[in-house]
């Protein structure tokens, strides 16, 4: 029995030894699985989702899972950007070029900005998962709304923007109405109550989402046809 005791005693280091060792591997394993997922994609097919200066994994996911369901864009090129910022906290636009003057616009791009507008202490790394994801989904949802434009139309769209209050308020409210219809309005609604009840945010930014973006009441009852989720964009890290 003294004998069966020591080797007990002798076999419990290298039990936990490798009782730690699957511990780190399952943990690598685990962190590591959508890194794999998406560099098998890109062996298979060319990029269209392009990333610059993200490092932060909440982001791309939260911009990849928005992008799975907004299919009008599958066969566009679309980037995110993240750089500083003054005027808003992510801004939505067509790229222009040479040949979407005969093809129309199919690259577009969206600028992140480091901190939440008007706050130098709100980063967007921090923002709620699904905050951020219905920000997102209000930005992609601009996207899909200049689909039926070509590039004279942006150019008019451009311009009615900044100098009609009224079309402004329409194309935020359809922006919104874009998401909610592809089964995001929970976050577009957090979105908005994160922005309106945040302590750090301004009062003038708050007055601007309460003039031209959808109330929340609206966003909680407006109906839709919940379309299905498509074949996932190719992405590029």
């Amino acid at each position: 029995m003294e004998v069966m005791a020591n080797l007990h005693n002798d076999k419990t280091p290298s039990c936990n030894m490798l009782d730690n060792y699957k511990a780190r591997t399952l943990f690598l394993f685990s962190t590591s699985t959508k890194v794999l997922v998406n560099c098998l994609l890109l062996m298979e097919h060319p990029p269209k989702v392009t990333f610059h200066n993200i490092q932060n994994q909440k982001i791309k996911d939260s911009f990849i899972k928005v992008l799975n369901r907004y299919e009008a864009l599958h066969n566009c090129r679309v980037s995110l950007r993240q750089i500083p910022i003054k005027s808003s906290t992510m801004q939505a636009q067509p790229v222009f070029s040479l040949g979407s003057l005969f093809s129309g616009i199919t690259h577009y791009k969206v600028k992140l900005a480091v901190f939440v507008r008007d706050s130098k202490l709100l980063k967007v790394t921090d923002l709620p998962e699904d905050v951020l994801t219905g920000w997102f989904a209000h930005e992609l949802g601009h996207l899909v709304d200049y689909r039926s434009y070509h590039n004279l139309g942006m150019i008019m769209f451009g311009l009615k923007y900044m100098l009609s209050e009224k079309f402004k308020r329409e194309a935020e409210h359809a922006a919104d109405r874009v998401a909610i219809q592809h089964g995001f309005r929970e976050e577009i609604i957090a979105t908005k109550r994160f922005i309106l009840e945040h302590d750090l945010l301004d009062d003038i930014y708050k007055e601007k989402i309460r003039k031209y973006y959808m109330p929340i009441e609206m966003a909680e009852v407006w109906q839709h046809k919940h379309l299905p989720v498509s074949a996932k964009p190719d992405v590029e890290l």
